[in-house]
């Protein structure tokens, strides 16, 4: 057995050691993980590695002390979301410390509402709308934009972090290979989440009625977390395949605008051409605004749990193809 001592330089207390057996007849290896004074043995399937407890015909150490396997699933879950926590705070605190991303955070939504939701207000006729006012009506549409350009960072942090080799430093760290796909989803549900709220307050305070009942309101956050976890974890697996910045940004920028203008975000359905009408049912965002219109101003025009059924396909559809990209990542390595 070789004991390689190894600093766990993204957590505070560094008293891990990563031991890994290679001999015939086994399939990778198997990895313990020392804390204290004991050496813990357990199984975490998604770390990269085929992991056995004990080499065949061989009697465990007695310093070695094997758990059973509900524990051992436990113990793995508790990596899994502690190696999860340590990237994501590692995220939140660069986000934090970097003023002209908080600027654009705050400085998009202001400039959405303020010149496009109040500019063309006394230019459309809101009786086509269905709505009191343009602003009402553009506002989940602001908000959908909002989360696809968030969703567009959060991917980017992730491609960064794989031009400049900070991939290759979490992969020898003694943390599942998930946790990085899981900190790279949450830093960006968060931040784009902040940039929705910032519009919605924005668009009340400019004058826009919402509906105040916490059902709605609780309903709306589902609507837009299912739409931002579907086009982050869309990001996320763009960018694990992307080679260069240029070309992830070329993609999703193809991607952006038709998602934006082919939807009901900016005029009602009832007022797009036929075959535009076609291309606005096949496009997620449709479902996403409408939702939040029916949450928030109480005048959506399709079946909330039309939307509420499209969204979840299309949240689990990308999640999985952000996975699988990211596996491809691992199995090149």
């Amino acid at each position: 057995m070789v004991l390689t001592p190894t600093l766990h330089y993204l957590a505070c207390d560094c008293n891990r050691v990563r031991p890994i057996f290679w001999g015939p007849g086994h399939p990778e290896g198997f990895t313990f993980s020392i804390q204290l004074d004991t050496l813990n043995l357990f199984s975490i399937r998604m770390s990269g590695r085929q992991v056995m407890q004990t080499p065949v015909g061989a009697q465990p150490a007695p310093s070695l002390r094997t758990t059973g396997p509900a524990r051992e699933m436990t113990m793995a879950w508790q990596e899994l979301w502690r190696g999860a926590w340590v990237i994501f705070s590692k995220h939140m605190l660069k986000f934090r410390s970097n003023s002209m991303e908080i600027g654009g955070t705050l400085g998009w939504p202001l400039l959405w509402v303020a010149t496009f939701g109040l500019g063309m207000e006394r230019v459309v006729n809101t009786h086509i709308l269905g709505s009191s006012s343009y602003l009402a009506f553009i506002t989940p549409g602001i908000i959908a934009l909002t989360a696809l350009s968030g969703a567009v960072n959060s991917g980017m942090t992730l491609l960064e972090e794989k031009i400049k080799g900070v991939l290759k430093e979490y992969f020898v760290a003694p943390i599942p290979r998930l946790s990085i796909l899981l900190a790279a989803t949450g830093s960006g549900l968060v931040k784009t989440l902040l940039q929705s709220l910032i519009i919605l307050a924005m668009a009340m305070a400019f004058g826009a009625h919402l509906v105040s009942s916490p059902t709605h309101l609780v309903g709306a956050l589902l609507f837009l977390l299912l739409y931002i976890m579907a086009f982050v974890g869309f990001s996320n697996g763009v960018a694990a395949r992307s080679r260069s910045v240029g070309g992830y940004h070329m993609l999703l920028f193809v991607l952006n605008l038709p998602l934006l203008f082919l939807s009901n975000a900016l005029y009602p359905l009832a007022t797009m051409p036929a075959w535009m009408r076609i291309f606005a049912y096949l496009n997620p965002t449709t479902y996403a605004v409408d939702g939040l219109r029916h949450t928030l101003f109480a005048n959506g025009t399709l079946s909330p749990y039309l939307d509420v059924a499209v969204l979840l396909a299309f949240a689990a559809l990308c999640n999985w193809f952000g996975v699988r990209s990211f596996t491809a990542i691992l199995e090149r390595k």
